[in-house]
């Protein structure tokens, strides 16, 4: 048998290249005789700079930059050629910068991404690739494009730091420093998900509880994304907020798409390109695709959804091992198979995750061992 294995991360647990790995390893300990190829991939979120930035030999560029919160941390991006810089927001301030008692919807901000985007630009970057999934923020992206040179104003002309809690206070942007800052450079920002900006499908209802929002914070920050892009679009005359995926970390793409004249990738399209997947799954058996959380979100768009198309439209089973599976059977969905990794209802699911996949993975090759 062939063996395809396209893994997206477990969030907060495994990364896609160690999932590969130990999903590999278990499968072999089996069925020894079988190919296997280990195809690490990620969508716009967790793991999206590593794993574009590996496979295209980019060369890691540490850089002293800012969590979610603006404290001080150490992350980077990879340099790809001479021009090309892949950045993830997730590991420069996103929630993975983040303890989990720390999350902090309305504070957090995109600053950091920002400070790593400048020093790109500094180093010599014209095209920018970055992932946008694994946000903390909901900030329209403000933080990021403050660090850019962006002004916010308020009513009194002073300049505001942003965040999700004050973009209501802004009623005016400077763009002369971003524009300079900016002139020359193409930004490509690659998001999991096709949200639009506000309203009850937008990035504060859908995303900020996971961020840590209450209720009453979610109505907030849906109302300061509201006023911002009419803000936006003042300054830039480009309208956003209707476009699919402008709710993309917490309104990033929104703000991208605003100031930065930024084009929309789908992330997982953009990976399984990068990895020319078509080419791969020629001759293919079986598809194995992984996520920490299946649910209703992992159906609008995110890779493991897009791997099970594939292989519904080339006939290839597809099985995902997944962390906690919230779907029913009322939902519609192309997975052959969803199965739960968790061994117990009481397991720490980080602690044991690992542990957990391969033993799946064994039991699932013993079984196919029935068939073939």
């Amino acid at each position: 048998m062939k063996i395809v294995i396209a893994t997206n991360a477990f969030k907060g647990s495994i990364n896609s290249i160690d999932a590969s790995n130990i999903i590999k390893e278990a499968w072999l300990n089996v069925r020894p005789n079988d190919t296997v190829i280990n195809l690490p991939l990620a969508d716009g979120g967790d793991d999206f700079d590593h794993v574009v930035g590996l496979r295209k030999n980019g060369k890691w560029i540490e850089v002293s930059t800012k969590n979610a919160l603006n404290h001080s941390h150490t992350y980077g991006y990879y340099k790809v050629n001479t021009a090309t810089a892949v950045i993830g927001l997730a590991g420069n301030c996103g929630l993975s910068t983040l303890n989990d008692n720390e999350y902090d919807a309305l504070r957090s901000t995109t600053n950091g991404l920002g400070i790593t985007i400048k020093k790109a630009i500094d180093d010599g970057c014209t095209e920018i690739i970055i992932g946008l999934g694994g946000s903390a923020s909901t900030d329209f992206g403000l933080g990021a494009l403050y660090e850019l040179g962006l002004k916010c104003l308020d009513h009194n002309n002073e300049s505001i730091l942003p965040n999700g809690s004050n973009l209501s206070e802004i009623v005016q942007f400077e763009l002369s420093d971003l524009i300079e800052s900016t002139k020359n450079i193409d930004f490509y920002i690659a998001n999991d998900v096709n949200n639009k900006l506000y309203g009850p499908q937008g990035a504060a209802y859908i995303f900020s509880p996971q961020k840590g929002a209450s209720k009453k914070e979610v109505e907030i920050l849906d109302r300061n994304l509201r006023h911002i892009a009419d803000i936006a679009q003042i300054s830039t005359g480009i309208e956003v907020f209707d476009v699919e995926g402008s709710g993309a970390a917490g309104g990033t793409a929104a703000g991208f798409m605003s100031f930065l004249n930024a084009t929309q990738l789908s992330g997982s399209s953009f990976i399984m390109d990068c990895f020319d997947i078509d080419e791969h799954l020629l001759g293919t058996d079986l598809i194995i695709t992984t996520e920490g959380s299946l649910d209703n979100q992992s159906l609008n768009g995110k890779l493991p959804y897009q791997i099970a198309l594939k292989g519904d439209d080339l006939n290839i089973p597809v099985i995902a091992l997944v962390g906690n599976n919230l779907l029913n059977n009322s939902h519609q969905h192309p997975f052959s198979s969803i199965i739960n990794i968790n061994q117990k209802l009481d397991n720490d699911f980080k602690k044991f995750a690992e542990e957990n996949l391969s033993l799946t993975t064994n039991e699932l090759a013993k079984l196919i061992c029935l068939y073939k």
